[in-house]
């Protein structure tokens, strides 16, 4: 495809090594539009844009797209909290901000076999299980994602898998494909969010955990999935790896 942003043609890629896209600023898993000739990179959200946009969480917003934030104070997406640094969709009525994956968020997310879901939600209706609160990010309540489940109360801001994820980029553990190197963030997500669930049911039981920490996978691979696009296969193999290790 051609993109107005860049001189050369872009190329469809299918999801592969994470990667910051040069248009939003933000970090990608997904399918990616690249260039052949420089490493010029955008999320399939930021290449394929709309110039005017809605979202059911604004009714009374109507978005339009922008190569960057309009006017010179720092803009924060009213969907994760996180800086605008780059693409951005924004309603000049009402002032809110959303980046072009944030905008583009499932409603919903379920497992294959229909036994875990969660859905998007605008607002924090109990504490996130990850920062243990419903407190702001950047003055923006941000959103989540909250199970609907009667057996498990899973609540996860946008924001703090994406902090989660964004830390651990940093610190390198992307840097190749070895499996070792996903374990971290995983392990991280998943034993937290299994001990939070069996704790909730006031049980230590053996095979309570090992119940809880099968939900923990699949939570996690359904809200890293609606975030971040399909895992690559390298995380789709280290995660039901890890069921069976539990």
């Amino acid at each position: 495809m051609d993109h107005p942003n860049h001189s050369h043609p872009l190329h469809l890629n299918p999801p592969g090594a994470p990667y910051k896209c040069n248009g939003c600023k933000e970090l990608g898993f997904g399918p990616s539009y690249g260039c052949e000739i420089c490493n010029y990179i955008l999320h399939e959200e930021c290449a394929n844009v709309d110039r005017l946009a809605f979202h059911r969480f604004f009714p009374k917003s109507h978005f339009e797209f922008f190569e960057k934030a309009p006017g010179y104070r720092t803009r924060y997406c009213d969907a994760c909290g996180k800086d605008v640094l780059g693409f951005v969709y924004h309603c000049s009525q009402t002032g809110f901000d959303l980046h072009p994956c944030c905008l583009k968020l499932k409603d919903s997310v379920c497992d294959k076999d229909g036994c875990v879901t969660l859905k998007l939600s605008q607002k924090v209706p109990r504490k996130c299980l990850k920062c243990k609160s419903r407190n702001v990010v950047n003055k923006v309540k941000g959103w989540s994602y909250v199970s609907c489940n009667e057996d498990n109360n899973s609540c996860y801001h946008v924001s703090c898998v994406k902090e989660l994820i964004l830390e651990n980029w940093k610190r390198g553990y992307f840097s190749t494909q070895e499996q070792n190197n996903y374990s971290v963030i995983h392990h991280e997500m998943i034993e937290y969010e299994s001990r939070q669930l069996a704790l909730t049911r006031s049980s230590r039981r053996l095979g309570t955990i090992k119940k809880y920490t099968k939900i923990a996978v699949v939570i996690f691979k359904l809200i890293f999935s609606a975030i971040f696009g399909n895992p690559i296969s390298a995380i789709a193999t280290l995660v039901e790896a890890l069921v069976q290790d539990y």
